[in-house]
């Protein structure tokens, strides 16, 4: 499940995730390296209504390691690419790169210097588009980003929540750390309940799955556990916006509407 909720710091690109790439191993360090503060250089304007909290975004981007004595404090490009769409705020970015974006416009260019818990956080990250350079643990970055186009998601866009056995123990809450189960589906619309392939499941791996409204896990998530009771099992139906957004994920095409199953263990 980390490499589908966490892309951070998973749950910070679930993931496996895409051009924006998903954590490779975790590594645990000792003591955090000194790290820069965050930063957001404008590079070029742009013009139109800027980018707000939910809008897809279309971006160009490059990723390099921060290197304070390197022009821009550019290092060795870890990753990019020439177009990719996120649902900006929706937690499927780099923390730092969701917060960047807010505020552009179509046309503009800036630079963000990344501390390590706006970028990878505690995981490693390598792209083989750049096999010679990795993002070890706790390990800032520089990103270029220029927005070439943005859209607003679907007014219509909600979760469609189906609950199969209403639980009896404590109601979800935001300050707490539920544990669940899960399978995820692609919604397939001719298949029986519309459950097409399955993509990920934590009964399978036989790991149950921790996780806060608090943290990054997909926006369709923390809509869809509201209301929830310890012992309870809901379907969730995703739609793209809420899910993964327009960029395609390991083992999820771009734009996939999505269904999670998921029971509600305990609550701490």
């Amino acid at each position: 499940m980390k490499s589908m909720f966490q892309l951070i710091a998973s749950l910070a690109c679930v993931a496996a995730l895409t051009a924006c790439g998903s954590p490779a191993s975790t590594n645990k360090a000792e003591e955090l390296p000194p790290q820069p503060a965050y930063a957001k250089t404008e590079l070029a304007a742009g013009s139109g209504d800027p980018v707000v909290a939910n809008d897809l975004v279309q971006v160009t981007y490059s990723t390099f390691l921060y290197d304070s004595t390197k022009p821009n404090s550019r290092g060795a490009q870890v990753d990019g690419s020439p177009s990719a769409i996120y649902a900006i705020g929706t937690g499927r970015w780099l923390p730092g790169a969701d917060q960047g974006v807010i505020g552009m416009r179509k046309g503009g260019t800036v630079q963000l210097v990344l501390p390590t818990n706006l970028a990878y956080g505690v995981y490693t990250f390598a792209n083989p588009a750049y096999a010679p350079a990795k993002v070890a643990a706790n390990t800032p970055v520089v990103m270029e980003i220029t927005v070439l186009g943005i859209s607003k998601p679907s007014p219509s866009a909600q979760v469609t929540i189906i609950d199969k056995v209403i639980g009896t123990g404590a109601e979800v809450t935001a300050t707490k750390t539920l544990t669940v189960h899960y399978t995820g589906w692609i919604y397939d619309k001719t298949a029986a309940d519309q459950h097409g392939a399955k993509f990920d499941s934590s009964v399978d791996k036989g790991t149950p799955f921790d996780f806060t409204l608090n943290s990054s896990v997909i926006e369709g998530w923390k809509r869809g556990v509201v209301g929830m009771k310890v012992g309870g099992k809901r379907t969730l139906i995703i739609p793209p916006e809420l899910g993964y957004g327009f960029t395609a994920q390991t083992n999820i095409p771009a734009g996939s509407t999505l269904i999670f199953d998921i029971e509600l263990l305990s609550m701490k």
